[in-house]
């Protein structure tokens, strides 16, 4: 869906899976939402030892992610919540995966050859993808399952019994699309949302007045506000591409040359989300971690493109905001800073956000530096 450059086609199986995400089918997804939240509490509680390691917070955010859009998409899960490492092998082959799209986008006959490749001989070759060549295998599995056995009463609760009792063509409903389409909603649902959480973790721990301010709110409602932690650490780094089909794009020198650019229609235009949000331009100090500034400035939500515009923009925002408000605001109604005291709290453990969360590297998503164990917390009760 997401690599359909025509306009037509790609709104017709846009709109095959748009419909799971609209906000009364999130809000009937909600128990499995809170269920697996139930369980990510659990986990955090059984690490609240003075002899248990530092938390790898990501990995335990993207475990509960993709248990909820695994379930969503097939009805059933690989059960990561209940995984002593929490998928960990299962993710570090996502990230090796996303780091040959990095060679894919440059060589696209790379990514030919990768996806005519068997995938005994990729795991022969590269055994660190093993583990995702399984669980592709297992999506494949899944769809033909639905396709030789649907199952009328979850046409309405699983993606994919949706997709396959669509209106789309027999072509768009072969193995090897809807493998593509499995993979593309799976990474989207569990890495994107992991990564916002873990960004908000990080920022509102490192930055007790507002974790303050947070709780004090958290009395009487959960907030739905996660634009500034995603503006700071977007999900997606990747250009994201546009083609003016019909007028030029004029851009003015705002340094006063008077200098004017022009694009022709049907030239690709593309930038990075940082080049946006890190432009003082638009956000003043952008580097700072400053919530407030959605709430005295409104009209900074024309310049968040966080989940993408128009037509394009991420297919699974709803779902995402949904997740958000639940797992952070639960979190923090029950987890305080830690202070030396007893109680539940929650303490950053050696991590710094230069070395261990901002964005390295462009590999789809954003990479922390080389060497990093990402954001550790430790977890006391």
């Amino acid at each position: 869906m997401v690599t359909t450059v025509e306009h037509d086609i790609h709104r017709q199986r846009r709109n095959a899976v748009a419909r799971f995400f609209s906000t009364a089918s999130i809000r009937q997804l909600e128990p499995i939402i809170q269920a697996t939240m139930s369980r990510l509490l659990e986990r955090l509680e059984e690490t609240a030892q003075a002899s248990s390691p530092p938390v790898p917070i990501h990995h335990i955010f993207k475990a509960c992610t993709s248990d909820v859009i695994n379930k969503y998409a097939f009805g059933e899960s690989f059960g990561f919540m209940e995984r002593a490492d929490f998928g960990k092998c299962y993710f570090d082959a996502t990230y090796m995966f996303f780091g040959l799209n990095h060679i894919m986008i440059f060589f696209p006959c790379f990514a030919t050859l990768m996806q005519k490749t068997p995938g005994w001989f990729i795991k022969a070759i590269i055994p660190n993808l093993a583990e995702l060549v399984d669980k592709k295998s297992w999506w494949i599995d899944r769809v033909r399952e639905i396709g030789n056995f649907p199952n009328p009463e979850r046409i309405k609760s699983t993606i994919f019994e949706g997709i396959l009792n669509s209106n789309l063509p027999a072509a768009d409903k072969t193995d090897a699309r809807l493998a593509s389409e499995a993979q593309l909603v799976i990474f989207a649902g569990e890495g994107i949302t992991a990564l916002a959480l873990t960004a908000a973790m990080y920022e509102i721990l490192a930055n007790p007045p507002v974790l303050e301010r947070l709780k004090a709110e958290l009395c009487t409602a959960v907030p739905d506000e996660n634009s500034e932690v995603i503006c700071l650490h977007p999900g997606v780094m990747n250009r994201q591409m546009r083609v003016p089909a019909s007028q030029p794009v004029i851009c003015q020198d705002k340094n006063g040359s008077g200098r004017e650019y022009v694009v022709p229609a049907g030239f690709l235009v593309s930038m990075s989300p940082l080049c946006l949000y890190l432009n003082p331009d638009v956000y003043e100090d952008p580097y700072e971690f400053r919530p407030q500034r959605w709430i005295d400035n409104p009209q900074l939500g024309r310049a968040f493109l966080g989940f993408s515009r128009g037509t394009r923009s991420f297919v699974g925002m709803n779902l995402a905001h949904r997740e958000m408000a639940i797992i952070l605001g639960t979190l923090f109604r029950r987890y305080d800073l830690y202070h030396g005291k007893p109680g539940r709290t929650l303490e950053l453990y050696d991590t710094e956000r230069a070395r261990d969360f901002d964005a390295n590297f462009d590999m789809i998503i954003p990479v922390p530096a080389k060497g990093s164990k990402g954001v550790r917390i430790r977890v006391r009760n």
